[in-house]
């Protein structure tokens, strides 16, 4: 009978070794994107004087960029695009152009979509532009890029 108990109790602890095994994989693997995040939030709050945070997006292609979304001291609602390194923020107010909403409209308008998995903001080149990943009709992983100024795609890649 002690066997059997012994034998319960070796399961249990190997099960719960493999559980905080996962955990620790899982919290490491999050770690540089939750320092990213903060960054970028402490460079919005200094350069843009972001007072409020409501969104925080991550957009990677060419470059990496995180874009921290919010309201700002004068109550404006704001974009903050920090790239990656931390040495250039572009801020442009909600006003200069669309939102991840309208972008995920944009691309439902004119794609089969199945569903939206991802909506990133950053920059290609000097424009400000919406990332939306999603899959389409066939479970196919695809991408729009849209400008953020007016709302035009600038690049469609299908069936990734």
């Amino acid at each position: 009978m002690q066997k059997k108990q012994h034998g319960k109790l070796y399961l249990f602890m190997g099960v719960l070794l493999v559980i905080v095994a996962v955990l620790g994989i899982f919290f490491k693997s999050v770690q540089p994107e939750n320092e990213a995040h903060k960054e970028a939030v402490r460079l919005a709050k200094k350069y843009a004087h972001l007072k409020k945070e409501d969104a925080f997006y991550r957009y990677s292609r060419d470059k990496t960029f995180y874009t921290v979304f919010g309201t700002n001291a004068d109550n404006q609602k704001i974009y903050a695009i920090v790239s990656k390194n931390g040495k250039k923020i572009n801020i442009y107010g909600q006003e200069d152009g669309i939102s991840a909403e309208t972008a995920k409209k944009a691309v439902r308008k004119r794609q089969d979509v199945k569903k939206i998995t991802n909506v990133g903001m950053g920059m290609k080149g000097k424009t400000p532009v919406w990332e939306v990943t999603y899959l389409n009709a066939y479970g196919n992983l695809c991408y729009d890029i849209i400008a953020f100024k007016n709302g035009d795609i600038i690049k469609t890649i299908q069936n990734i």
